[in-house]
């Protein structure tokens, strides 16, 4: 009766015991032998490297048929792993006479097996490892890769090379997640791009349950916005979190878990849960100085990789304003055509803008509301502490890449954003303005190919904009960031009395009260008619002199204490804190004391 059941299955299916000796079975019911190749190296991408050349030298693969992707491109790269469930037709004939001995197309029915689990012989484990999908190939088997010396009769006989044309239909990737087979993923759908999200991303999941048998619905949540590591999913966390790692946009999975991995005991058989990755929405720091105060939420991916350049027109439609659930009073959506870096918009629109591509739609959630204030959309007046604007960039017309100018062209434009910068200054759009000034004297960085008079108006532009940038930074009360300038300056002009005067400004915020008055003095030497550093100059020698009196009280202090308290005897110290005649415990000290040698013993 077993041999019977044998003889309905293919005949290079691995035979069962009860047909065969156990001493003959060796994955698929080839003898046991040792090829080189282990079990490990049929996996990875496509099994072994995915390269016929690198087949054993007893296995031959002739493609007939080269496949694709599917979607009529090749995709030479995409093979199916071990634990793959592959789908195939197949004809197999003897090399000795031609004869065919087993069919799936005769059958009419594609044969089903799971790849490199010794389901099948060795030889198509390592074969089917190395295909596309569609593709047909011939795979000559030697003896050792097939049925070895036992054959398998009455049609196989001994020691026989045997040839299969191979059609590989196509393939269910599974993947045991936790190594226990409590999880084993299969791919329903691939997604598409290279992002995969990361513990903390947040992302559009549509996630079902059901029973293990697949008869009965358990959940369907439909799609919902989930964060990756969260506790949103209960139980199904765990297994749905380890999927999701490995997940591209718009693949779609199915989660074969046990209990434990699932409902417990509510559902002792397991559940099966199918997974859709909708959207893996791109969190950024828009904020000028990166303070997460400007957060943007791509919810809908724009075109291309392209973004809207400063000093470029845009059209930006502000879809809504809320304060995380209501409408902000006085709102009105609108499409807001300007120029970017112009200042023409609220400093959060104008952040979020130039990190958007066409057709991105975005959530920018902003915590420092001031900066969302903006006439245009009858936000002149904001209450709230945080506004949610839900934008969409329509269009942005392309500029001309800075690096694709001529030196005039650069010039020209560079003297053009340093202007912007300075309305913006005077308009008290400090960052704004510091963002334009910046941009220009990066621009200006590398100049010495440029001809003579062109670099001497180059480096002109860069100077006056780091002086600017000084300027910006000792207003934002950024006394670091303000020295840092006007040294940039003052390396390549060391006279400049601008500069000077800025950075005896940042020395007095910092309080370094010397080096201020070194450059005020400075200053007064340049330009002895200086009011303002005479000014300053008074504010820093007030300082130091009460840095000075402090430095005096504090050294006096220290002097009192000098002399005071018993003098101990040779080997010995005072008792801390113990003075004018003040009895100590020796006792305890003495034991402290001993204590302490024998720790650092």
């Amino acid at each position: 009766h077993t041999e019977d059941l044998i003889d309905q299955l293919p005949l290079f299916v691995a035979p069962s015991s009860a047909a065969m000796s156990d001493d003959k079975l060796a994955r698929g019911g080839a003898p046991d032998f040792d090829d080189g190749v282990s079990d490990e190296e049929v996996g990875g991408v496509g099994g072994l490297s995915g390269d016929p050349a690198d087949l054993p030298e007893g296995i031959k693969k002739e493609v007939i048929t080269e496949g694709s992707s599917g979607d009529g491109s090749s995709a030479f790269w995409k093979k199916p792993k071990k634990g793959d469930e592959v789908t195939v037709h197949y004809v197999g004939t003897l090399e000795s006479d031609g004869s065919e001995f087993d069919s799936s197309r005769g059958r009419g029915q594609p044969f089903v097996f799971t790849l490199g689990q010794g389901q099948v012989i060795k030889g198509w484990d390592l074969g089917v490892a190395t295909m596309n999908k569609g593709e047909v190939a011939k795979l000559t088997l030697a003896p050792e890769f097939a049925y070895g010396e036992s054959g398998s009769p009455p049609k196989i006989p001994a020691n026989a090379t045997l040839v299969f044309e191979v059609e590989l239909i196509s393939w269910a990737s599974k993947n045991d997640l936790f190594g226990d087979e409590g999880v084993v993923k299969t791919q329903l759908k691939e997604g598409k791009g290279w992002k995969k999200p990361k513990l903390g991303d947040e992302i559009l999941l549509a996630f079902k349950t059901t029973t293990a048998d697949g008869s009965t619905v358990i959940e369907d949540r439909g799609s919902f916005d989930y964060t990756v590591g969260s506790d949103a999913l209960g139980h199904l966390a765990r297994a749905c979190d380890k999927a999701l790692a490995d997940m591209k946009k718009g693949e779609e999975v199915s989660l074969k878990c046990s209990a434990e991995y699932a409902y417990g005991d509510e559902h002792v058989n397991g559940a099966i849960v199918t997974l859709s990755l909708l959207q893996i929405y791109e969190t950024k720091d828009v904020s000028f100085t990166k303070n997460k105060t400007m957060m943007k939420k791509q919810v809908k991916e724009g075109e291309g990789y392209d973004t809207p350049k400063d000093g470029c027109k845009v059209k930006l439609s502000v879809e809504g304003a809320t304060d995380g659930s209501a409408t902000l009073a006085g709102f009105s959506a609108q499409t807001l055509e300007f120029i970017a870096g112009n200042g023409e918009v609220c400093d959060a629109l104008e952040c979020a803008v130039c990190e958007m591509k066409k057709g991105e739609k975005t959530i920018l959630t902003v915590t420092a509301p001031a900066a969302a204030a903006d006439a245009k959309l009858g936000l002149e007046d904001i209450k709230t502490s945080q506004v949610l604007f839900t934008l969409e960039l329509v269009e942005f017309e392309k500029g001309k890449d800075t690096w694709n100018m001529s030196e005039d062209e650069k010039l020209d434009f560079g003297n053009a954003r340093k202007e912007v910068g300075t309305q913006l200054f005077k308009a008290g759009r400090l960052s704004m303005a510091l963002g334009r000034y910046k941009k220009v004297s990066d621009m200006f960085s590398y100049i010495d190919n440029y001809q003579e008079e062109n670099k001497a108006k180059a480096k002109a532009l860069k100077q006056a904009c780091e002086s600017n940038k000084a300027a910006c930074h000792l207003k934002m009360k950024e006394f670091i960031e303000a020295k840092a300038s006007c040294n940039a300056v003052l390396k390549e002009e060391a006279q400049n009395v601008k500069a000077f005067f800025r950075r005896a400004q940042a020395e007095l915020g910092l309080k370094n009260f010397s080096e201020c008055i070194a450059d005020c003095k400075k200053v007064i030497e340049l330009d002895p008619q200086n009011k303002e550093a005479r000014a300053v100059l008074k504010q820093a020698q007030a300082g130091q002199k009460e840095e000075d009196k402090k430095a005096k009280g504090l050294f006096a202090n220290m002097c009192k204490a000098l002399g005071k308290g018993p003098i101990p005897e040779p080997g010995k110290t005072a008792p801390i804190g113990k003075f004018d005649g003040e009895e100590g415990d020796e006792e305890e000290t003495a034991d402290v004391k001993e204590g302490e040698a024998t720790n650092e013993e």
